[in-house]
């Protein structure tokens, strides 16, 4: 077992409770994503469209306030050497993917170390889901958490 700072590999965690530790970003995520740019909805009123950066902002709350959680990194991060987000850009550790009307999440954490990773990981999934859904109406179909590091608290 390695040291948390010298960890090198990436954890992808998926609702279904399957498990990538290979490094590369999840690929069902990519297989379903959509062209789509954002959400929208007619109304007999107007037009209501949603963005993907709204959606990852949501996103992004809801993971930092789960238990174990460290911080949002850069999706482009190399694993083992990410670097913590400032708040103003959280969003960038937050890919949304729209696939027929639903939503597809990639997130990309830092966990606290002596955490059980899995743990953390499914709550971030089931907060990130219930945060989105509630704000939105519209169905997420996957929240895959990448764990790109994980950090001793000082």
């Amino acid at each position: 077992m390695t040291t948390p700072r010298h960890r090198k590999d990436a954890h992808s965690f998926n609702l279904d409770g399957t498990t990538a530790s290979d490094g590369t970003e999840p690929g069902p995520a990519e297989e379903q994503g959509g062209n789509a740019s954002s959400i929208s909805e007619e109304t007999s009123h107007g037009k209501i469209e949603v963005s993907p950066k709204t959606i990852s902002h949501i996103a992004s709350r809801a993971t930092q306030q789960s238990y174990g959680v460290v911080g949002l990194t850069s999706r482009h991060a190399r694993p083992g050497w990410a670097e913590l987000l400032r708040r103003e850009e959280e969003y960038k550790g937050v890919v949304v993917k729209f696939s027929g009307g639903r939503v597809i999440i990639d997130l990309y954490v830092v966990i606290e170390y002596g955490t059980r990773i899995s743990e953390v990981a499914r709550n971030i999934m089931s907060s990130v889901k219930f945060a989105v859904e509630s704000a939105l109406g519209v169905p997420v179909v996957q929240v895959n958490v990448n764990v790109q590091n994980i950090r001793i608290s000082e």
